[in-house]
């Protein structure tokens, strides 16, 4: 199955759920969205906007828009919902061009029934691609999938200016702008909206398998399981635990060739008593991660692999609920603490521990104090400098990325 002319394989998601315009965000109310059909529409917003000198607040499946500082002159939205569906594939390749706008889960189903899969694993069962990408969010079987840069073989952007560009392209072997491509990657649409992406599609394995264990949860069951976590076939391990609990829930996912899983799951399960679980049990546990629900504080933790464990008992300590990727160093908390400060000994810790922390959710009054995003010193200087290069009159997503721009 092959697209050479630019027609849309559609994705079956209705966008009614996603009607609704007014929308609050840190810093500023947003009553009405823009929804534009193509990406020449898109540059038309944009050159309204700045025309008018608004910041616009960059959307798409809405699913992380609680991940920012508190915005600056923002008093209108750019839906890109409406910019949706897969716009070329090439199976034989192993290639997909989709509109940003198009969910996460739609182009893994279209890539699944050519023998591909999609190597991106953002919670959020409504994540699309092009929020994905700006906000280069993984999930466990990033383990595996690796970043979400790795995916991305080109960008359709359109910048602060209105004028569309491309970057990258759709085969590995052009590198014309290919680094402009990762640049975006992670930037929250402060530095341009990402329309559409060509993506490298990886062979689907034919074998997956999910297993659930209960452990108690001391150093040592942490440590076997982190060491556990690096067999070739094993795709996610995650990690769950309560404070104070006696135990702790592990969901493992395999996924290769009959004979690699069946040795990997020798290797994991020798002396462990555990169950199969369908493969959406791994995809829950994922979602619930981009819930806020009504915890006051919810965040992300990355530190070195070896230091994970003692990282997540001091989140524990704090009274942290946390559900962890231990082959990778990622620890995801949720909970409670009295002040921000004991937020900024989280971060200390954390980068004391070769790594950051990235605060998803916070009280509103603790916005102005706490930067969402662990940038500082050198991190911050070149965020100001990008923000100045590539949206000098604060269009897009104004002060709600890294270095409050």
């Amino acid at each position: 199955m092959s697209s050479k002319d630019g027609a849309s394989y559609a994705g079956s998601e209705s966008q009614a759920d996603f009607g609704r315009d007014r929308v609050e965000i840190p810093g500023a109310i947003v009553e009405k969205f823009d929804s534009p059909t193509t990406p020449e529409d898109v540059c038309d917003v944009i050159k309204l906007a700045a025309k008018a000198e608004t910041g616009l607040l960059i959307a798409g499946g809405r699913t992380r828009l609680h991940w920012a500082n508190p915005a600056r002159n923002i008093s209108a939205g750019l839906s890109l919902r409406s910019l949706s569906g897969v716009l070329e594939f090439e199976p034989e390749e192993g290639v997909l061009h989709a509109a940003a706008g198009t969910p996460i889960r739609v182009v893994q189903e279209i890539a699944n029934a050519e023998s591909w899969e999609l190597a991106l694993d953002s919670p959020g069962a409504r994540s699309t691609l092009g929020g994905t990408i700006a906000s280069a969010a993984t999930g466990p079987r990033s383990h595996v999938f690796g970043r979400v840069s790795d995916v991305v073989l080109g960008l359709d952007i359109v910048g602060a200016d209105g004028v569309r560009s491309k970057c990258g392209g759709r085969v590995v072997k052009n590198v014309t702008g290919y680094d402009m491509a990762k640049l975006y990657c992670g930037s929250f649409g402060s530095l341009g909206v990402i329309c559409g992406a060509w993506l490298r599609l990886r062979p689907l394995p034919p074998v997956r398998e999910a297993y659930v264990l209960n452990l108690e949860p001391t150093s040592k069951n942490f440590e076997m399981i982190r060491v556990k976590a690096h067999g070739l076939t094993v795709r996610a391990v995650i990690w769950m635990q309560l404070p104070d609990a006696d135990h702790a829930e592990v969901v493992v996912e395999f996924a290769g060739s009959s004979e690699g899983v069946a040795h990997d799951r020798g290797q994991f399960g020798s002396g462990l008593s555990w169950e199969s679980v369908p493969l959406a049990r791994v995809d829950a546990l994922r979602d619930e991660r981009s819930e806020t629900r009504s915890d006051p504080v919810v965040m992300r933790v990355r530190v070195l692999g070896s230091k994970s464990g003692e990282m997540a008992r001091m989140l524990l300590s704090l009274g942290f609920s946390v559900s962890i990727d231990p082959g990778i160093g990622v620890i995801h908390a949720r909970g409670d603490v009295d002040q921000p400060g004991e937020l900024l000994e989280i971060r200390t810790r954390a980068r004391r521990f070769g790594g950051l922390a990235f605060f998803e959710h916070l009280p509103r009054l603790w916005r102005e104090q706490v930067d969402v995003f662990d940038d500082q010193g050198d991190g911050a200087s070149l965020g100001l400098r990008l923000k100045d290069r590539f949206d000098p009159a604060r269009i897009l997503n104004p002060g709600r990325y890294a270095g409050r721009v």
